[in-house]
């Protein structure tokens, strides 16, 4: 025979903290994810700067169906905007644009330079 467990009383705090926690996973989550695949897409490094160069960038662009790669950077926008929107302050400038210059024009996507925020910083000596 099990003895009988004693219950615990309903605690409204208890349960309002853990949901505050949750949410403040999710947004730490959802910002952190974003920042990875911003990384990704535009090739660039932990250090600073990018594993391509602007030809590559180019090429990289060039391999997608352009209505592809309009849409990818259409929805980074518009996902940029709900970040701001929903967690204000808490996505750094750099990542609130492309990593790279580009134009859209007859041509599609012309990437130019990579964006001075995200150039390699040069480290002092020790």
């Amino acid at each position: 025979m099990n003895y009988p467990e004693p219950t615990k009383q309903f605690d409204a705090l208890d349960h309002a903290r853990n949901k505050v926690i949750r949410a403040n996973q999710f947004q730490e989550l959802v910002i952190q994810q974003y920042k990875n695949a911003f990384e990704d897409f535009w090739g660039l490094n932990p250090d600073g700067g990018s594993r391509y160069t602007a030809q590559e960038m180019q090429a990289v662009l060039d391999a997608m169906p352009q209505s592809t790669a309009i849409d990818v950077l259409t929805d980074a926008g518009a996902f940029v905007t709900y970040i701001i929107s929903a967690y204000p302050d808490q996505l750094p400038e750099k990542y609130q644009s492309a990593a790279w210059e580009y134009t859209v024009g007859e041509n599609g996507i012309i990437v130019s330079s990579l964006k001075e925020a995200w150039e390699k910083e040069d480290k002092e000596p020790v």
